[in-house]
């Protein structure tokens, strides 16, 4: 069968796709609902990717508990200042980066996928420390 160019992009198939073609250990939950676990460094933690129509939302769950509101939502306030795209939040006690794609066209769908997954996956790690010393109540003075 001919691949159909003029179809609408369907991000959950898309998603499987990737997933299975890069060889990520990953569970599907539902409809549209993927779960894996990155890895970077000493770094780990939940990525949970939700797609619907042609929309992907990739959330990046840092693992450890929210025990200072306050601290935990200062913190997203400056980091998000600071991402490019995407944004941080709060949300079931933890901290959560969260980045999408709308995937228009089927020819690089994957690749949209892909760099909305990566860059969470480069993000998270690079603000580790920070994430874990204000989920734990300590907002460090100048976040890099």
């Amino acid at each position: 069968m001919e691949p159909r160019f003029d179809l609408p992009v369907e991000a959950a198939e898309e998603a499987r796709s990737l997933l299975e073609r890069t060889g990520v250990d990953f569970r599907e939950e539902g409809e549209g609902r993927f779960r894996l676990t990155l890895a970077q460094g000493g770094c780990r933690w939940q990525v949970l990717c939700q797609c619907r129509g042609s929309l992907a939302m990739v959330y990046h769950i840092h693992p450890v508990p929210v025990r200072s509101e306050e601290t935990a939502l200062a913190l997203c306030s400056r980091l998000n200042g600071r991402v490019i795209r995407g944004g941080f939040f709060l949300q079931e006690e933890r901290l959560v980066f969260r980045d999408g794609a709308e995937l228009r066209e089927r020819c690089d769908a994957q690749d949209q996928l892909a760099q909305a997954i990566e860059y969470g996956g480069a993000v998270l790690p690079r603000f580790w420390e920070a994430l874990s010393a204000a989920a734990g109540g300590i907002l460090l003075p100048a976040v890099e």
